[in-house]
């Protein structure tokens, strides 16, 4: 009879070992209680890649989102697109060529920008034939001044001629006065002599008077050429200043051409042909809203516990229910500060949207991987006991009893047989554990091992 109900008990024990209830043999009388040796199937510590998730609910944004404004006011004249549109953005065709503007989205119309322009334009072209004749009058003052130097280079050219006739006429006058004092000629030859030397004197006065005049020619024209550069410098900037007025003018008058910043596509349009536009900035209703979507951004909120674990780069899964399957991606860049309203970390993963699947505004959740441990040694959750704070094991001794080991766990990981933690330290993997519902047994308890088929 007592064989028999030790068997019943045993059985009722194996079954619920496995249903998670504890002791059962507390229903027993404690004589019979004390020769029940319950039979046990242990497991080992094993190496597995562990890998942690952390999955929170975010939603599907644009990766760039902008609204469209008029900077001036004017009439709109064309709409070139419409909601839903795909516009291209500005492209440059190489380093060394200009950029490409981005697509026409509308034209407005501004008849008084269009008339400044013209009037601008006006000035810009005098501006221009003031230089050309302030230039002109420099090379007019050029040469005059050659031709006041050729003058005094004439005039010191007479100057040796009219001094030696000067002198020679001097020499002359002195030596036939000499002879007239000696009766040795006329008189007559005398005056004749002085009339040449005055003549030759006169000359040479009139050399020099020549070279003075020449000089004040020079003079005045180096100064015609100064005051003539110096209006070719005003002529130049009142020039500059024209065309930066005319460039001013033309740059607003641009304004009037919107064009997409990027591609993308457009999501908003709020004007129509012959609609007056108002520059509103940021506040009033944008005209257009384009979205670059080739790329999404996933926003969301990753709690404390986890905020820590998440770096960029860290690869994510992104499950969109509504499309009813998922897509990869990498976490791009976080607020690494966390609101202090709810305790999390705003986290951002970029995922590429070639076929543009993934529309912003849909909701999706993400599991990101915090962290991976290669071959770690781990066991399932259900073999570790956790008490004081501490963690616990229950391995069986060679003479088949329960022993407490102390270890210390790493990460949790799911994985497709439940969920393992990392055990850390504690343990080689060679110890023979108990595996489950924990609180059935206890340090020191006798059991008998069987070996799993």
């Amino acid at each position: 009879m007592r064989t028999i109900l030790s068997v019943t008990l045993l059985t009722a024990t194996t079954a619920c070992t496995g249903c998670g209830k504890t002791d059962t043999t507390s229903t027993m009388p404690a004589a019979e209680s004390a020769h029940v040796v319950m039979r046990v199937t242990p497991i080992k510590a094993v190496p597995k890649t562990l890998v942690r998730v952390t999955e929170q609910p975010g939603q599907i944004e644009a990766f760039e989102q902008t609204a469209i404004h008029a900077k001036l006011a004017g009439f709109v004249k064309k709409v070139h697109v419409d909601i839903g549109d795909k516009v291209a953005g500005p492209l440059r065709i190489s380093t060394d060529q200009p950029e490409q503007p981005g697509q026409v989205l509308a034209e407005l119309e501004m008849p008084e920008l269009d008339a400044e322009l013209k009037q601008k334009q006006a000035l810009v072209a005098q501006a221009a034939a003031e230089v050309t004749q302030a230039e002109a009058g420099i090379k007019v003052a050029m040469s005059a001044k050659k031709s006041a130097e050729a003058l005094v280079a004439e005039a010191r050219a007479s100057v040796d001629r009219a001094d030696a006739m000067y002198e020679r006429w001097k020499s002359e006058f002195e030596r036939v006065r000499e002879l007239v004092a000696k009766q040795a000629v006329a008189q007559k030859v005398a005056d004749e002599t002085e009339q040449q030397f005055k003549a030759a004197d006169a000359a040479r006065r009139e050399v020099a008077a020549k070279i003075k005049s020449a000089q004040a020619k020079l003079s005045e024209s180096d100064a015609n050429i100064e005051k003539a550069e110096a209006d070719v410098v005003a002529a130049q900037s009142k020039h500059k200043v024209a065309q930066a007025e005319e460039d001013k003018t033309r740059a607003l008058l641009s304004y009037a051409t919107l064009r997409a910043p990027f591609s993308g596509v457009i999501t908003e349009r709020n004007l129509d042909v012959g609609h007056l536009v108002q520059p509103s900035g940021t506040s009033g209703k944008p005209l257009f809203v384009i979205v670059q979507a080739d790329i999404v951004r996933i926003f969301l909120d990753v709690p404390e516990s986890d905020a820590a674990a998440i770096a960029v780069d860290s690869p994510a899964k992104i499950k969109v229910p509504s499309l009813s399957e998922s897509f990869t991606g990498k976490v791009a860049r976080t607020a690494w500060t966390l609101q202090t309203s709810s305790r999390t970390l705003r986290t951002e993963i970029d995922v590429p949207n070639p076929n543009g699947r993934l529309r912003p505004g849909m909701y999706a959740t993400a599991e990101i991987e915090v962290a991976r441990r290669d071959d770690a040694l781990s066991l399932p959750k259900s073999a570790i006991l956790k008490r004081d704070g501490k963690s616990f094991c229950l391995s069986i001794s060679s003479d088949n009893k329960i022993k407490e080991l102390p270890i210390k766990t790493g990460i949790v990981a799911v994985t497709s047989t439940g969920t393992d933690i990392e055990i850390l330290s504690g343990l080689t993997g060679d110890e023979l554990l108990i595996g489950a519902n924990l609180t059935a047994y206890k340090e020191g308890q006798a059991v008998e091992v069987i070996v799993a088929k």
